[in-house]
């Protein structure tokens, strides 16, 4: 084990130089072992591991990892611990309504903190990290909308759900303890949301059956929830019944051997709440009966991989830091488990999103000489170039219109917002990636001078088509 920092160098120096060379010597092909390059390779890794107190202790802790033989697989489970608490007995003790009360109690109990309920998710650095980084990769493979239903299953106190109405979705927050949901509440009064929303829904679980109609949730969201569950087999037979087709839900959770941590034994022992296993074979055999048809799982950590300039050039260029990487994330893997069960096949996006939104656009004004404060006249075929759908102009999230930007002669920025064109009203569905509309238009002629007006399509409050790599067009203007 290593000492104190400043006793570092003198028993590592030598040592994290030979494991870094072998290192370097075992990734690269033995066409590309260039003496030069190994060894600028392996000082600059060691100046900066002998700098970095915390990398030098990871190197340490991963060269440990390699040496101690094949590691489990995904579901590999390990014993209860001696006098620990063998939580599939706690369950068979405890029915489903005893434990909600029990979840319940526990809100309570801690109310005299309700502080660190309110300021979740920044509630320490540690904490804080590891929450934002799972919440982001939630988000990444969930991607809730604006509009769309959001279930936050197991939302506690409710940063979640705040989270997820901030972006603009109709939240039901739904959770076994009433403590936790009044909580909620108050964090949603003292945190209201920026700008307008849908305000949430608050859902009390029996444990048993939600109260939401079948195919009426376009998403779930479980954050560090269903490891609570005495019957998550039921459970996610719930979740499947009130999931749209081709919606997703997503969960952050533990892994297979969560039950058996100090800190499981702890909660469980003395405030009777589930810490429950997840084994991913068990959640795919369920989510298949309830009518899931995908499962994926995120790999990632959210411990911070960092590394020096010329290891981050190998990794662009040929890869090699990958494998101190896995290394790196390997503990984080094996412990966290965040996954998606899929219920048919997705939807195609749309343009609340800027992802897939190209266009073609073909404008042309009627004449470039007119009096000022008149009107001008043109015409515009807008095609639909990209992958994602464009929702009509008259919806409340994501409207696609044609836009115009009004720039002097010599190019400087007048107005961002000179012009807004809504697309055609037949076009209520939406224009289809490959669908084309055409479009009469007015525009109001700016004091005189000379203008060009540049035209692109928007999809209002998410991007101008240009930053995703559209051409735009241009016409020149003189104001008389």
């Amino acid at each position: 084990m290593l000492k104190r920092a400043g006793d570092r160098v003198p028993l590592f120096k030598a040592r994290a130089r030979e494991r870094l060379v072998r290192a370097v010597n075992r990734c690269v092909p033995p066409v590309r072992r260039l003496r030069e390059q190994r060894d600028r390779y392996a000082a600059e890794s060691e100046r900066y591991l002998l700098e970095r107190d915390h990398l030098a202790d990871e190197l340490q802790n991963s060269v440990r990892i390699a040496n101690r033989g094949p590691r489990p697989g995904i579901d590999d489970q390990t014993t209860t611990p001696t006098g620990g608490i063998d939580v599939k007995r706690l369950i068979e003790t405890l029915s489903v309504d005893q434990l909600a009360i029990a979840a319940d109690e526990y809100y309570r109990t801690n109310l005299a903190n309700v502080d660190y309920y309110f300021a979740k998710p920044m509630t320490a650095i540690d904490e804080a990290r590891d929450y934002l980084s799972c919440f982001a990769q939630l988000l990444a493979g969930v991607r809730p909308l604006p509009a769309m239903r959001i279930l936050d299953f197991g939302a506690g106190t409710g940063w979640t759900s705040r989270a997820l109405a901030q972006l603009g979705c109709d939240v039901v927050v739904c959770d076994v303890s009433a403590t936790a949901l009044a909580v909620a509440r108050e964090l949603f009064e003292r945190q209201p949301i920026a700008g307008s929303s849908v305000a949430p829904t608050f859902l009390l679980f029996d444990g048993h059956r939600l109260e939401l109609e079948d195919a009426s949730i376009d998403r779930v969201v479980c954050f560090d929830a269903f490891h609570h569950l005495p019957n998550p087999q039921h459970v996610l037979g719930e979740l499947g019944r009130v999931l749209k087709q081709g919606g997703i839900a997503g969960f952050q959770e533990p892994g297979p051997n969560h039950s058996k941590t100090a800190q499981s034994q702890f909660e469980m022992r003395n405030f009777t709440v589930i810490e429950n296993d997840i084994v991913m074979r068990d959640i795919e055999r369920w989510a298949k009966a309830a009518g899931f048809t995908d499962v994926e799982l995120a790999v990632f950590t959210s411990d911070s991989f960092r590394v020096p300039i010329a290891v981050y050039d190998e990794l662009l260029v040929r890869g090699q830091a990958l494998a101190a990487w896995y290394e790196h994330a390997w503990l984080f893997l094996a412990e966290r488990r965040v996954f998606f069960l899929s219920k048919g096949e997705q939807e195609m996006s749309d343009s609340r999103e800027r992802r897939g939104l190209l266009a073609h656009l073909d404008v042309r004004l009627d004449t470039d000489r007119a009096a000022a404060g008149d009107v001008i006249h043109g015409v515009a075929t807008v095609s639909n170039t990209g992958t994602a759908v464009w929702l009509p102009s008259h919806v409340a999230h994501g409207p696609v219109q044609l836009g115009a930007h009004l720039y002097s002669a010599d190019g400087r920025l007048l107005d961002r917002d000179y012009a807004r064109v809504p697309l055609p009203s037949r076009a209520d569905a939406g224009i289809r990636p490959g669908e084309s509309a055409h479009i009469s238009f007015e525009l109001p002629v700016p004091p005189a001078g000379d203008y060009i007006v540049e035209f692109d399509m928007v999809a209002e409050r998410v991007c101008w088509f240009q930053s995703n790599g559209s051409k735009t067009t241009d016409a020149n203007l003189h104001a008389e």
